[in-house]
């Protein structure tokens, strides 16, 4: 008797065993990551194809709208190009960025980020690791005062983390902070009734362009939208078959969120915060915000709400 329940015992924890091994989550098969710097910026690549370029050195046009700080190109599943930087309509925009138009020190105005007037963007120290099938870009960023004999205002410290979550989608999040290097210093958006400032993706995009929000169509405004806390973006972004890119945001822990600035042609998208009126930005306690881009093949609502909830779970 004793035999056999050692028996039954072994057995069980055999099958204990191999259950454990069946329910641990697989890495994507053929995956491998790896970062490739340049004097312009940091690179990703998936398997020797690019995925994004995170832009270092500051870029100019002509010696117009010096930037830096921001993702351009980023690249879809297929390796098309779905951002743009120095569009014709608004030579401004640039890729994926987030900046503002008001920047105040002592109530004095001091720069324009979003014109990139007045300000420059040194990135001072930047690192990349991967690990568990994620790959993260670590980067400490210095807003210098034109004005301020070149001093800098403002600390930023960026955190950019991608995923492949399947063959179909993968994932891009990232962690703003943004830390007062002096006493009253002031950030704000447009003056006008949009507001915008903030997560800003210049997509590259396509005729057929739509917009959905929580199941429902989206219909662009001229000022902010209230949806909901994610939009997808549908239409044939590789020319062909049609794709989605994915913005999400935590609307909630924003201040003064105003809603989405959506347009269907030539502009950016933007989770609008803090409007016209400017906040003050603390020396000790920074401001935090994140954001996520989903990019994926034809993903319906139901998914990309779980997507949304692992988000905002996993932070």
């Amino acid at each position: 008797m004793a035999a056999l329940n050692k028996s039954t015992m072994k057995n069980n924890l055999i099958k204990l065993f191999c259950l454990f091994i069946l329910i641990q989550p697989l890495p994507l098969l053929g995956q491998e990551l790896s970062f490739k710097e340049t004097a312009e910026g940091i690179l990703l690549l998936e398997d020797d194809q690019a995925r994004y370029f995170y832009q270092t050195a500051t870029k100019g046009l002509e010696g117009k709208y010096p930037r830096a700080n921001y993702i351009h190109p980023l690249y879809g599943l297929n390796g098309e190009i779905l951002t743009e930087d120095f569009p014709e309509d608004h030579f401004h925009h640039r890729g994926i960025f987030w900046t503002w138009h008001q920047l105040y020190v002592n109530g004095q105005r001091i720069a324009d980020p979003w014109f990139c007037e007045g300000i420059s963007w040194k990135v001072t120290n930047s690192q990349t690791y991967i690990e568990n099938n994620m790959a993260t870009l670590e980067a400490e960023v210095l807003w210098i005062s034109d004005s301020l004999n070149q001093q800098a205002v403002l600390k930023e410290n960026v955190k950019i983390t991608y995923q492949k979550q399947s063959n179909q989608t993968y994932s891009l999040n990232f962690e703003i902070k943004l830390t007062a290097l002096m006493d009253k210093l002031q950030l704000g958006g447009s003056e006008d009734e949009k507001g915008y400032g903030g997560f800003s993706p210049r997509i590259k995009l396509p005729e057929d362009i739509q917009f959905t929000s929580a199941g429902k169509k989206i219909i662009p405004q001229n000022l902010p939208v209230q949806a909901g806390p994610w939009m997808n973006l549908e239409g044939s972004f590789n020319g062909k078959s049609k794709s989605g890119i994915v913005i999400m945001g935590e609307p909630d822990k924003l201040p003064n969120y105003k809603g989405w600035i959506l347009r269907n042609t030539n502009s950016m998208q933007n989770m609008a915060f803090p409007g016209r009126i400017p906040i003050e930005l603390d020396k000790e306690k920074p401001l935090i915000f994140k954001n996520q881009l989903l990019v994926h093949n034809n993903l319906n609502t139901q998914e990309i709400d779980q997507y949304y909830k692992e988000f905002i779970n996993h932070q």
